[in-house]
């Protein structure tokens, strides 16, 4: 979590000028399509890059601290009926 928000701004501001570029190359009617992908393709890979990849990591990482903990301590009151 702590990396994706530090790593947040230079990603959001490189796919962004990479994006921008990409507008420039819609009108040329060959290199049209090469375009939109270009532009979708930055555009589903920074969404991946800092939603999905992070949460899915997050819940690993819950996962896994979940199960390797020790049961709660049974209080003696408890312990004795």
């Amino acid at each position: 979590m702590q990396s994706a928000i530090t790593r947040a701004q230079p990603i959001a501001l490189t796919a962004l000028a990479a994006m921008i570029g990409a507008l420039f190359i819609l009108d040329d009617p060959i290199f049209n399509g090469l375009a939109i992908a270009l532009i979708f393709g930055i555009l589903v890979s920074t969404v991946l890059t800092l939603v999905v990849i992070p949460i899915l990591y997050y819940v690993a990482y819950c996962r896994s601290h979940e199960s390797n903990q020790a049961p709660a301590p049974v209080p003696p009151a408890q312990a004795a009926t």
